[in-house]
């Protein structure tokens, strides 16, 4: 592998390669997927077949992941809420310390 030589410029490779499409890009579905999987229960096949009728070319993993990656963000998203909470209601205690419990 030491000696073998590359004939492709770099530069070219890289330009053809920002240029392809994304493959699974489904966060601007990830909303519809939501709706699809929460609240009319679809499973992810089903919400797969859905969305391959509307011309997407995905499968039920691709979708499993996009809706995976949207509920960790959530998830995210509330647990900061939390600390956000905590954090203010410790500020709160430590300004005035005579309303601490003993």
């Amino acid at each position: 592998m030491e000696n073998q030589e590359f004939i492709a410029d770099p530069r070219h490779l890289l330009a053809e390669a920002e240029q392809e499409p994304r493959r699974r890009g489904l966060e601007n579905y990830q909303e519809a997927i939501r709706v699809l999987k929460e609240e009319k229960k679809f499973s992810f096949r089903e919400i797969a077949t859905w969305l391959q009728q509307r011309g997407l070319n995905i499968d039920h993993n691709a979708v499993w992941r996009a809706y995976s990656k949207s509920q960790a963000v959530v998830l995210d998203h509330k647990v900061e809420e939390r600390n956000e909470r905590f954090e203010r209601k410790r500020a709160h205690e430590d300004a005035m310390p005579w309303l601490k419990e003993p």
